[in-house]
This record gives C-alpha cells, structure tokens and sequence, in this order.
C-alpha cells in the first residue's frame, strides 16, 4: 500500500513538472529587451558657461542674456523683450558682441556685430553689412533660437582656434583628434599652447561625463586659450 501510494505520488510529481514546463512555454513572456541607449545632449550655453565658471576654467565673458525664459547668469544683465534690447545694443561701449543661440541644435546661427552707428542707428556686422538695428532685433527673436548670449567677440588666431574631440571612458577623458578650425590644412599646434589648452577641454569634459564624444571648441586670444563652446553633434567640416 505504501509502494503504491509512493508510485502515485511520484507520476503525479512527473505530470506536475511537465504540466507545468508546457505551461511556461505556452505563456512564455517575451524576453526583456536591451534598451536602446538614447544620445545624451549637450548643455545648453547657459548650462555650459555655468559650469565652467564654478570650475574657474576660462570662457569668453557672457555681456548680457536676450529672452532667456528666466534663466540667469551671475553678474549678467537680462534683456527683455524688443526695446530692452535696442537700448542696450544702442550702447557703443557694448561692442563688439558675439551672438549666440541659447541652443545650437534648433537652427539658429551665430553672428558678431563689430559697431554701433549713431547716425544710421545699424550696427556692423563681422563681414561689414550694415544692419538697422530693429532688424537685428528681430533675428534675436526669431524663436527657433531659444534666447541669446550676447558675449565678447574674441580676436582670432589666423588659424581659427581649435576644435578638439573627446570621448569619455571609465578612466576618465582622452583626446581622439584637433585640428586648426579653418586652416584647410595640416598645421602643427605648438606644445605650449597645446598644453594650455588641453588643461581646458580635458577639466571641461570631465564635467559632463555622460557625454561620451564631446567636440569642443576653443578659441585663442591674447589673454590665453578660451572654450567657446560643446557639441555632441559631429562638428562639420571647415
């Protein structure tokens, strides 16, 4: 009776385990899929120049912020709305300015303004043109550009400045290439100047390590190497 009873037991244990295999085959969830991994973005400029101010790494000085949604900079004059900003750019003692978009995936473009004519009320643009100053207003508000930086208009090096890659590791940022931004050709960098400006990018990149390719842009000036900005973006060729 026992041996019998230990038969039936062990068929129904048999039967249990298969019915229950079928069961998790039949029903079987999907296997969890690896998610796909999402390309981190670039900090906008205020972001950018806030970062690299609190880490005492050079930039070029930001004069004042055009429809910024709120956002501030230390120190930094916020212009609001249209006549904020003729009075302001009516100011010859402001020049020259550097424009730039809040964000640089939207469109927008950059663009520098050399002068102030009183007698025109048009401001000189970098390549000459002379623009009312109403109108140059209303490139400010073009929406595609999420508000400008109005910042210092820095002296090129006859090469244009460098643009250096960076990617990220677990052991920290490495150079994957820089160039001359407009040379067109192959120039070498001289290592003083070099050395100046890797300390920049090399400290900047580290504070955006979820960024894994960083394309940085630096500037060289009489007072020193100044990063200009950083793009996730693949720069485009000069």
């Amino acid at each position: 009776m026992s041996y019998l009873s230990d038969t039936i037991d062990a068929h129904k244990s048999v039967f249990t385990q298969a019915h229950g295999m079928v069961q998790r085959i039949l029903h079987a969830m999907p296997a969890a899929r690896t998610p796909v991994r999402q390309r981190a973005c670039a900090p906008d400029r205020i972001a950018f120049h806030t970062a690299l101010h609190e880490n005492n790494l050079p930039c070029p000085r930001v004069a004042a912020l055009f429809n910024c949604a709120g956002r501030a900079l230390d120190g930094v004059r916020s212009l609001h709305g249209a006549a904020d900003a003729r009075r302001y750019l009516s100011d010859t003692a402001v020049y020259p300015l550097q424009f730039v978009p809040l964000c640089g995936d939207a469109g927008a473009q950059a663009f520098s303004a050399i002068s102030y004519e009183r007698s025109s009320d048009a401001a000189v643009l970098g390549n000459g043109a002379l623009i009312a100053l109403a109108d140059l207003v209303q490139l400010l508000e073009r929406p595609c550009a999420r508000g400008y930086l109005l910042r210092e208009l820095t002296a090129p090096h006859r090469h244009g400045g460098l643009r250096v890659s960076v990617a990220m590791s677990v052991h920290g940022p490495h150079i994957l290439r820089a160039a001359w931004a407009l040379a067109g050709m192959d120039a070498d960098i001289p290592v003083p100047l070099w050395k100046a400006t890797s300390r920049i990018f090399l400290a900047g990149a580290a504070l955006f390590p979820n960024l894994e390719t960083q394309h940085w842009d630096i500037a060289l000036c009489a007072r020193g190497p100044l990063a200009l900005g950083m793009s996730t973006a693949e720069p485009q060729a000069a």
